[in-house]
């Protein structure tokens, strides 16, 4: 598994396991990503007693009041990374692409707004590096190409 990211010697890492999605729209190759004031994947950290999935799925209701649906595995990820007010963070990231679904329910994160980007778009404004360093793979994997629909 790959590491992303340079461990600051003196500093105490939490460990955070996260599941993360990246939410397609197939009609004109969009993702879907959520800012606070930074850019980042939608999804989060995993609670105890929860798999991935389960994580994945009460994550995207929270931040986008969405259910998911074909859920993929995509890859999966350590790095060491600043957790803001969390503090230093070893993060292990699985990551998953998916397309929404039903709303369920109003967001609980009020502060997370979602959007439709272009991958390529944002592929260098994510805000942590081993999310910029997936997106990257994906637009590789996924063949995506710098012309807009």
């Amino acid at each position: 598994m790959k590491r992303i990211g340079k461990k600051i010697e003196g500093l105490q890492y939490i460990k955070r396991p996260g599941a993360y999605a990246i939410i397609e729209r197939e009609e004109d190759d969009k993702i879907a990503i959520a800012t606070d004031g930074e850019y980042f994947f939608l999804g989060g950290g995993i609670e105890e007693g929860e798999t991935e999935i389960q994580a994945l799925k009460r994550e995207l209701i929270e931040e986008s009041g969405y259910c998911i649906k074909n859920i993929k595995y995509f890859d999966k990820i350590m790095a060491w990374a600043d957790g803001g007010d969390r503090g230093p963070l070893d993060v292990t990231a699985t990551i998953y692409t998916a397309q929404f679904d039903e709303k369920v329910a109003e967001p609980i994160e009020k502060d997370h707004k979602v959007f439709w980007v272009h991958a390529i778009e944002y592929k260098d404004k994510l805000y942590h590096e081993y999310q910029r360093y997936l997106l990257e793979e994906y637009i590789k994997i996924r063949g995506v190409k710098d012309e807009i629909k």
